[in-house]
């Protein structure tokens, strides 16, 4: 009798830490797989002041199923390709005229008056060539476009010039202070190109950007230079270095952190293969490393769970978003669910769970999972933070 009451007993104490153990065995602490290349991981964080205005701080966590048979593809780096230039010129320049070269028929050259500068009226623009009037289409002044939609300035001006190719003059009576000069070629077959290697990059990183110029897709050799220019519209000159087949290559690196290094950034390319110009600019984001991923990661693969530790530098709201994988009958892995928590954190060590629904599991998947495309965003600076694109297995 007391032997089976010693059993019991024994059994009581024993379940509270079998229980314990089977939680522990179920939330695996385990380290994020090693970053990639082209992964983006912070090395180091910045500290910058509180964020201003009225912000969400209200915890938020959510899941959609996906479509296993669906294949996604990843963002890629916007690529710029023109077929247009401009020019500032002053308003003595182009009373006398001013050297307008094209490739194509159907050019258009839109006219616009700089602060201060006189209005021009389409009748106001003249084209010649050898001495003798090219035909000019009139299209709109800017109270035209600016009905239809156009964030244009008064006095805005835009003819079509039916010519082919060649190199033309173009003339304005009476023009007085600096006008921008935008020449347009639709239906030509000279294109520059400009893509950076990556859409985002954290303050302080490396980057860099293709440029090409082709004429009737060949590449053609000429000089082409760019401007990294900032949100706050400052700009810096990058030199464009050439290869032997007339392809260039731009590499600069961003400046460091500051309350002023995040946001949306562009290099605007300016090249010239000796007989026409072209000008391009690509855009691409700028964060500031306030906050980013570490220690071990705690995944649940009974209740879809992970809990990822968040080391944040910054005050402020942050986010994570990550799609997960199952396996299938045949081995193969597919994406079927994708999460996304957030929650506004004060500096310190904190944590966000993504939290997927087995509902979203189709039938015939399960284990192993795998956690990708996992991203670590400051929603108050709108600056994505930290990428990877195989995360985890569990």
């Amino acid at each position: 009798m007391n032997m089976r009451i010693q059993s019991h007993a024994l059994k009581a104490a024993t379940l509270p830490l079998l229980l314990a153990m089977a939680t522990t065995a179920a939330s695996a602490a385990t380290p994020l797989r090693p970053a990639s290349p082209d992964d983006q991981v912070p090395q180091r964080l910045v500290t910058l002041p509180p964020p201003t205005g009225d912000h969400e701080h209200q915890a938020v966590s959510y899941a959609w199923k996906l479509d296993p048979t669906a294949r996604l593809e990843a963002a890629t780096p916007f690529e710029a390709e023109s077929r247009e230039y401009w020019m500032t010129v002053d308003g003595a320049a182009l009373a006398r005229g001013v050297d307008v070269s094209t490739t194509a028929p159907g050019a258009l050259i839109r006219v616009s008056p700089a602060r201060g500068a006189r209005a021009m009226a389409p009748a106001a623009l003249r084209v010649s060539q050898g001495g003798r009037a090219v035909k000019l289409q009139s299209l709109a002044d800017s109270t035209q476009l600016q009905a239809a939609g156009m964030p244009v300035g008064a006095g805005t001006s835009i003819v079509k010039l039916d010519a082919g190719a060649g190199r033309y003059r173009l003339q304005a009576d009476d023009a007085r202070g600096d006008y921008v000069v935008h020449v347009y070629e639709p239906q030509s077959d000279v294109v520059l190109r400009a893509r950076p290697d990556r859409q985002q990059v954290l303050a302080g990183g490396r980057m860099q950007v293709a440029v090409d110029m082709e004429r009737g897709g060949r590449p053609v050799q000429g000089k082409a230079q760019a401007l990294l220019v900032s949100p706050d519209g400052s700009s810096t000159p990058v030199a464009v270095r050439g290869g032997r087949d007339g392809r260039g290559i731009a590499r600069f690196t961003l400046p460091g952190a500051s309350g002023t290094a995040g946001g949306l950034w562009e290099l605007q390319v300016f090249a010239n293969d000796g007989e026409v110009a072209r000008d391009a600019r690509t855009a691409f984001a700028v964060a500031a490393p306030t906050a980013r991923l570490t220690g071990d990661v705690e995944a649940d693969p009974g209740r879809l769970r992970v809990s990822l530790p968040i080391e944040v530098a910054s005050t402020g709201r942050f986010e994570v978003r990550g799609t997960l994988y199952a396996t299938a009958a045949d081995g193969a892995m597919a994406p079927v669910s994708q999460a996304h928590a957030a929650n506004w954190f004060e500096a310190g060590e904190r944590r966000l769970t993504l939290a997927f629904d087995r509902a979203h599991l189709p039938k015939g998947y399960g284990r192993p999972f795998e956690l990708r495309q996992l991203e670590l965003h400051d929603q108050t600076r709108m600056a994505p933070i930290e990428s990877r694109e195989y995360a985890l297995r569990f």
